[in-house]
């Protein structure tokens, strides 16, 4: 036992040790990026945001890594960040170091976490209602995701996004969003399995559903769909069918 504990002292230990070199590169970014070229300063961001999305996996540290996922989402739109969005992946850094000195974790509320990192907002923000509502948008083609979420976004939603079915079971678990949008067709499940399995959790019950899909209501592939979904269509409907959804819902 001596052993295994051991083994996993230092895969942390080597586990913060990489984080913190990486963070001491992303802050020199930041810095730069304030008074050089900003545009250049997000491939090397990329980069380095990368190898600790390779590294989440060997520790257990789950605040870290919802963290790194919102900041992935965050960034990968990104082409000329502004100050107010450089300040925006500061706090990200900010929060990283909390993780890593304990500052940050304990009993957080994974969900409320979640929802309090930063998100994209159109630059004309202030012509919207502000809106708190995070959407889950779940489509194994990463392009199709972003093409969503970016139309979400620039409605000022938060928007997140999952490529794998067990993944977006895991993060409908964890952050509780406001509601689901899920492709029909993704991997060893269905579009319609997710929206089955979420139904019969009592944790995720009762957040909305939506399956965006090609297929017509009628089709044999819905039969097992819950009568709590909205249906809608991919393409010229796909905006109609969301705000018909959202007032089946009862969303703002």
């Amino acid at each position: 036992m001596d052993t295994i504990d051991n083994i996993t002292a230092q895969v942390e230990s080597d586990f913060e040790l990489e984080v913190r070199d990486e963070l001491a590169s992303f802050e020199v970014l930041t810095s730069n990026m304030r008074v050089q070229d900003a545009v250049a300063g997000l491939a090397s961001f990329h980069e380095g945001l990368d190898k600790l999305m390779a590294l989440r996996s060997s520790v257990d540290k789950p605040l870290f890594e919802l963290l790194l996922r919102r900041m992935e989402n965050y960034l990968t739109d990104l082409t000329e960040p502004t100050d107010d969005q450089i300040g925006d992946i500061e706090t990200f850094l900010d929060l990283m170091h909390g993780i890593l000195d304990g500052e940050v974790g304990g009993e957080v509320n994974e969900a409320e976490f979640f929802r309090s990192l930063p998100v994209q907002r159109p630059a004309d923000l202030e012509d919207f209602q502000h809106l708190d509502l995070e959407i889950l948008v779940v489509d194994t083609n990463k392009t199709a995701a972003r093409i969503v979420g970016r139309e979400l976004a620039n409605c000022g939603y938060r928007v997140a996004t999952a490529s794998r079915s067990f993944e977006a079971l895991e993060l409908a678990i964890r952050t509780r969003p406001d509601m689901i949008i899920s492709s029909g067709v993704l991997d060893e499940m269905s579009g319609v399995d997710l929206a089955a399995a979420l139904a019969v959790i009592q944790l995720t019950e009762a957040i909305p559903f939506a399956l965006l899909t090609s297929s017509d209501s009628n089709d044999a592939s819905l039969k097992r769909l819950p009568s709590s979904v909205a249906v809608m269509k991919k393409g010229d409907e796909f905006s109609n069918d969301f705000a018909a959804a959202l007032e089946r819902f009862g969303i703002a």
